[in-house]
């Protein structure tokens, strides 16, 4: 019987050291990348609302104290 002969098999060579590998498989593993997106879309939308806070809290105060007074106002007129 002939023996047949197989071509070489092509491999990638093994990784340098475990450091390397352990980059490579964490870089190539894609768990949990949804729940990441989701958590930096909520902490943007945070920065945005204490953002908004700081600059218009001052003048959202106020407007809740005209009204406050206005209603206060109302009540002791009836």
């Amino acid at each position: 019987m002939d023996k047949q002969q197989t071509a070489p098999t092509l491999q990638a060579p093994p990784p340098r050291n475990r450091l390397s590998a352990s980059w490579k498989a964490l870089w190539s593993d894609e768990r949990g990348q949804g729940m990441t997106e989701y958590v930096v879309i909520l902490v943007a939308i945070a920065v945005v609302c204490i953002a908004i806070t700081v600059q218009f809290g001052g003048k959202i105060k106020r407007l809740f104290e005209g009204a406050d007074l206005e209603l206060d106002g109302v009540n002791q007129n009836y």
